[in-house]
C-alpha cells in the first residue's frame, strides 16, 4: 500500500482539510494577483495580435486538454485502496498518453491552423503540445500531493513556477522583442519547473510498469470523469455557439460578456472548493455521516456568499456595465441580470458534483451531465427567438435542473432526505459549531494521551472502541 505523509496521530482529517482550503484561497488569490500584475507588464510588450495567436493555440489545446490524462490523475485521488502498482501502471500510462498526445497535436497543426484560421497558430501549436509531455509525467505526482492535501507544496510549486516562467522568461523575451513566441516559451517553461518540482515532492516510483487489472481498475473511473468533463465542456459552450450562430457575433460578445462577469467569482470559488474537498470526501467513503455534515455545511455557506452577490450584482448591473464597458454595450444588462440570479444556483450544483466523483459516481454524473448539455442547447434554441435575454433564460432553466440533480444524486450518496437541504435558511446553532468534517471517535482514538476539551461536547462515547478516554 501507499503510504500517505501526515500522520493520523497529529490531526484530524478535519484539520488537513481546513489547512488545504486556506493553501487553496491562498493560492487563487496570489495567483490572480501575479496573472494581473505580468498581464499588465506584458500587454505594455506585446500586441494585441501576438495575444490572439496565443489564444487561438490555447483554444485547440484546451479541447486536446479534455483527453489529457484520461482519469488517471483523479482515479488516484479517488480509490481507497491505492498500491504501488496502480502508481507505477498510472505513471506509465500517463507518459505514454502524453507522447501520443504530443505526437497527434504535431502531426494536426496545420489543421488547427485552418480550423482557426491564422496560419501563425500551426508552429505555435507544434511547440505548445510538448506540454503534454511535461504533464504526462508529472500527472501522477501531482495527483499524489493532492491525495495527500498537499496544497501547501502545491502552491509554492505553482506560484514560483508561473513567476519564474511568465515572470521571468516570458517579460525577457518580450523585452527582446521576441513576440508571441515569448508567452510560448514563457508557458513551457513554466510548465516544465511545475512538472519538475511535483516529481521532486512526491517522489514516486518511477519503473515501468502496466499491469491490465490496476490499469482497468483507474480507467474506470478516469473514463467517466473525461466523458463528464467533455459532456460539461458542450454544456458550457453550447449557448455561445447557439447566440453566434443564430443570432450573430455581435450579440455572442454581448453575451460573452454578461457570462464571463457572473463566472468569474464563481469560477474561483468552485475551483478552490472541489479541488480541496475532492481528496476529503475520498478518503471518507463509507463514511456518510461524515460526507453529509461536509456537504450540507459547504452547501449553506456557499448559499450565504453566492446569494447576496447574485442579487447585488443584478441590481447593481446597468451602473457596473456602462463603468466597466461604456455606453455602447447596453446590451449586456438584461442577460447579466438573468444570468446573475441562474449563478446562485450554478455556484451550488458543483459540489454535488465534488460529492459524487469522489465517491466513483462518476457515470451517474455524466448521465446528468447528458441532460444538462441538451437543455443548454435546447433551451438556448428555444430562447434565441427573443434575442440573447431569451437565450439567457433558456440557460437559467437548464441550470436551475442541473443543481435538482446533482443536488439529488449527492443526498442518495450521503443517505439525506431532502428537507436537510437548506439553501436559504441559516443552520442550527449546534450545526454550526460542528466542524465541517467532524472526526469520528476512532478518528480521536488514533491520538494518544487525552481527548481536548474543547472536542469532548461532539463525541458519542458508546461508539468510542476504547473503554475511556485515557486509554484512547
Amino acid at each position: 500500500m501507499i503510504q500517505e505523509e501526515q500522520d493520523p496521530a497529529a490531526e484530524t482529517l478535519t484539520d488537513r482539510t481546513a489547512r488545504a482550503v486556506q493553501w487553496r484561497v491562498m493560492g487563487a488569490v496570489i495567483g490572480v494577483l501575479f496573472q494581473l500584475a505580468v498581464g499588465v507588464l506584458l500587454a505594455r510588450l506585446l500586441t494585441p495580435a501576438d495575444f490572439g495567436v496565443m489564444t487561438l493555440a490555447v483554444m485547440v489545446l484546451g479541447l486536446a486538454q479534455l483527453l489529457g490524462d484520461l482519469g488517471i490523475g483523479d482515479a488516484v485521488v479517488q480509490r481507497t485502496r491505492l498500491t504501488e502498482h496502480h502508481v507505477r501502471t498510472a505513471f506509465t500510462f500517463s507518459v505514454m498518453l502524453g507522447l501520443a498526445m504530443t505526437a497527434v497535436l504535431m502531426m494536426a497543426a496545420p489543421l488547427g491552423a485552418i480550423v482557426m484560421g491564422d496560419a501563425r497558430v500551426a508552429p505555435v501549436l507544434r511547440v505548445l503540445s510538448v506540454r503534454f509531455v511535461f504533464r504526462g509525467t508529472a500527472a501522477v505526482a501531482e495527483a499524489l500531493l493532492r491525495r495527500q492535501l498537499n496544497f501547501r507544496r502545491l502552491f509554492f510549486i505553482d506560484t514560483l513556477s508561473y513567476v519564474l516562467g511568465f515572470g521571468g522568461v516570458a517579460i525577457t523575451l518580450a523585452l527582446l522583442g521576441h513576440g508571441v513566441w515569448s508567452l510560448v516559451w514563457g508557458s513551457l517553461v513554466q510548465v516544465l519547473l511545475a512538472s519538475a518540482a511535483q516529481l521532486a515532492a512526491a517522489r514516486h516510483s518511477i519503473r515501468p510498469l502496466l499491469v491490465r487489472r490496476r490499469l482497468t481498475d483507474l480507467l474506470h473511473f478516469g473514463f467517466g470523469s473525461t466523458l463528464s468533463r467533455c459532456v460539461n465542456y458542450l454544456a458550457l459552450n453550447g449557448d455561445n455557439f447557439v447566440v453566434g450562430r443564430w443570432i450573430g457575433p455581435a450579440s455572442l460578445g454581448a453575451y460573452e460578456r454578461a457570462y464571463a462577469l457572473i463566472s468569474l467569482p464563481r469560477s474561483y470559488v468552485a475551483n478552490v472548493m472541489s479541488t480541496a474537498m475532492f481528496p476529503a470526501f475520498a478518503q471518507l467513503q463509507g463514511e456518510p455521516a461524515r460526507v453529509r455534515r461536509g456537504y450540507l455545511l459547504l452547501t449553506k455557506l456557499t448559499a450565504m456568499v453566492a446569494a447576496p452577490l447574485m442579487v447585488t450584482l443584478a441590481i447593481v448591473a446597468p451602473h457596473l456595465v456602462r463603468s466597466l464597458y461604456g455606453p455602447q454595450w447596453s446590451e449586456v444588462v438584461v442577460p447579466l441580470q438573468i444570468l446573475a440570479i441562474a449563478g446562485y444556483f450554478r455556484g451550488l450544483y458543483h459540489l454535488g458534483g465534488v460529492v459524487a466523483q469522489s465517491h466513483g459516481r462518476v457515470y451517474s454524473e455524466m448521465r446528468r451531465q447528458i441532460a444538462y448539455a441538451a437543455l443548454v442547447i435546447g433551451g438556448g434554441l428555444v430562447g434565441s427567438r427573443y434575442g440573447v435575454p431569451g437565450v439567457a433564460v433558456g440557460v437559467s432553466v437548464a441550470t436551475l435542473f442541473m443543481f435538482i440533480a446533482m443536488a439529488h444524486l449527492a443526498l442518495r450518496i450521503t443517505e439525506t432526505p431532502w428537507h436537510r437541504i437548506s439553501v436559504f435558511n441559516s443552520a442550527p446553532s449546534s450545526q454550526r459549531a460542528s466542524p465541517v468534517l467532524q472526526p469520528s471517535p476512532s478518528e480521536f482514538c488514533s491520538r494518544r494521551g487525552t481527548l481536548p476539551a474543547e472536542r469532548l461536547h461532539s463525541v458519542s462515547w458508546r461508539r468510542l472502541p476504547c473503554r475511556s478516554v485515557s486509554r484512547c
